[in-house]
């Protein structure tokens, strides 16, 4: 796993935040803490991705360069 951004129309919902605590922050937004070492919690970002109530998690992945 590269790169984890969060798109606009986050809810602020804090989900991200509670699977994957070493990589997402939610204050009054939401957003990639700038030394999140996203290598070493791929599955906790792609859990993230996969359970986000509103779809805004998205990851670009090593094996193919596509972003998901």
């Amino acid at each position: 796993m590269k790169k984890v951004r969060i798109a606009p129309g986050c809810t602020t919902c804090g989900l991200c935040e509670f699977l994957a605590p070493d990589i997402f922050q939610v204050t009054d937004i939401s957003h990639i803490k700038s030394d999140a070492p996203v290598d070493q919690h791929a599955q906790a970002i792609e859990q993230a991705v996969a359970e986000c109530p509103v779809q805004v998690i998205i990851y670009e992945d090593e094996s193919d360069d596509e972003v998901i």
